[in-house]
């Protein structure tokens, strides 16, 4: 079986900001990969094209290399899917009889769209592991699939949904992450060393889409099963860095507990540096006490925003104060601290936002990242946008991504009260306003990023290398365009009283 990580879109992604972006690691490929390959016996390819673009000759190569019948299997994401549809074309072009099967978060919420603008022939819904190696025997043995839980699939030209499948229960069914799949690029994934120990998570923040996976479930992988990923990390591939990828590490204290006494029992924290997420509201000092002594050298926060109201609006669960206090605890304990803000939340205001840029400025945070808002398939923030008339999504999605509003104006969500030029200047001036201080940028060009949330990824000793040096004053011209380009538009609206459009245009 062949995966595909699809790349973003130009028109998402600037080509030169994609310079400074390393590759993400794609776990979720990495755990259906070894899934299959232990519970059916599956050889597998992987063809990650934020390593090398998937050219129509690369695409026929890798599809000759399969055996018959030939399932390709892709993940869907919202900012992805102009390109997986494109791909789903040409290997369909190349070989009409290939199963591709979509799977991920926007195919999850949106499977009917999906099956029907794109040439996919079946969508797995929600966790792929047990739907996915039930699809690939059926397949495999010219069986019939039309009776599995957890998919969506064509016949003809409709389109059926099954019911959906329960969750797994026990992770700890899942074999242990096959890592060797992706040891041939171990030089260009800044975050080799990533581990999942848990899914899910129990709080409903209007913003996320991961809710559309899992729920509000959340579950863990054993300690045994997590020591023994960071025995591979550590003794075959020499990590020294761990990014454990939870959406909330320290959710549950008692298991993070054990997880740091397995850690600590088995020696590995003498031998690697650790990173986690956390909610400020679950901090304490004893937590951050044990964290120490495990050799947890940063924790990553997300913030979201600085206004006590907002963070009602979002439904964060915590106060902005418990997120103050955690932040300034992690320092005085010596340890790292990232935090990620978003800025065009309902209702915001433009006062709340420099608010929140002067609150992350006066904390002693190492790191910190202001994205825009984006109204993803199935949060509540997306139903919020429709209701207000607020909501432009460009054909396939191509809008919804981080880094669109370094190129592109019409923002897929500008909440009442708010105008576009101003969200994207705003934003622009945050992340600049932030790292522009001496003692940040001298960490951010100069030292390791441990914390992950810098708006830029550097390679080292980036400053003797002419390529990166040529593209990162390509990058600093794009940034000064955009603020000079931005600050025109802003003041010829206003001078002109022009009224932004509010289209609840979705062209999907």
């Amino acid at each position: 079986m062949l995966f595909i990580n699809p790349v973003l879109d130009k028109i998402s992604q600037p080509k030169i900001v994609k310079k400074f972006t390393y590759a993400c690691f794609p776990t979720s490929i990495g755990f259906l990969s070894g899934y299959l390959r232990a519970k059916n016996g599956a050889s597998i390819r992987i063809l990650d094209e934020q390593i090398k673009e998937a050219s129509w000759q690369i695409l026929e190569d890798e599809l000759g290399k399969l055996g018959h019948p030939k399932i390709v299997g892709i993940p869907n994401l919202t900012a992805t899917t102009k390109r997986v549809i494109r791909l789903t074309e040409e290997i369909k072009a190349i070989d009409p009889k290939a199963t591709i099967v979509l799977g991920g978060v926007h195919a999850t919420v949106l499977p009917e769209d999906m099956l029907r603008k794109s040439q996919a022939d079946i969508v797995v819904r929600k966790e792929g592991e047990v739907t996915l190696s039930e699809v690939y025997d059926c397949i495999k043995q010219d069986r019939d699939y039309s009776g599995i839980k957890g998919i969506s699939y064509k016949k003809g030209s409709d389109v059926f949904h099954n019911p959906d499948r329960e969750l797994l229960e026990d992770l700890d069914d899942i074999p242990p992450f096959p890592y060797d799949l992706f040891e041939g690029h171990l030089d260009r994934y800044a975050d080799f060393g990533t581990i999942i120990s848990s899914r899910g998570c129990p709080f409903d923040c209007i913003f996320c889409s991961q809710r559309a996976i899992s729920g509000n479930a959340y579950r863990f992988f054993s300690v045994n099963r997590v020591v023994n990923d960071i025995k591979t990390l550590v003794d075959f591939y020499g990590q020294k860095k761990i990014w454990f990828i939870d959406d909330s590490l320290t959710i549950n204290k008692k298991r993070l507990y054990e997880l740091i006494d397995g850690i600590i029992a088995s020696g590995y924290h003498k031998k690697v540096a650790f990173i986690g997420t956390t909610r400020g509201k679950e901090v304490t000092y004893e937590m951050l006490e044990r964290l120490k002594a495990c050799n947890f050298i940063s924790m990553a926060f997300g913030v979201e925003t600085g206004s006590e109201r907002l963070m009602k609006v979002i439904d964060k669960k915590e106060l902005v104060e418990d997120n103050i206090k955690a932040i300034k605890m992690c320092h005085e304990m010596g340890i790292l601290t990232d935090a990620s803000l978003i800025f065009g939340l309902p209702t915001e205001t433009r006062k709340e936002r420099y608010d929140t840029l002067k609150l992350m400025c006066d904390l002693p945070l190492d790191g910190a990242r202001f994205n825009i808002a984006i109204p993803y398939p199935g949060t509540k923030l997306y139903r919020i946008a429709k209701e207000e008339n607020s909501l432009h999504i460009h054909e396939n999605w191509t809008n919804c991504c981080n880094q669109y509003y370094l190129q592109g104006d019409d923002l897929p969500y500008v909440p009442e009260g708010t105008r576009g030029v101003d969200l994207i200047f705003d934003t622009i001036f945050a992340n600049i306003a932030f790292y522009l201080r001496p003692k940040i940028l001298y960490k951010t060009l100069f030292k390791s990023p441990l914390s992950g949330g810098g708006v830029l990824s550097l390679p080292k000793r980036w400053y003797v290398k002419p390529d990166i040096l040529f593209s990162l004053a390509a990058f600093l011209c794009l940034v000064i365009w955009r603020i000079a380009f931005i600050s025109a538009k802003a003041l010829f609206n206003s001078i002109f009283n022009i009224k932004e459009k509010r289209a609840n245009e979705i062209r999907v």
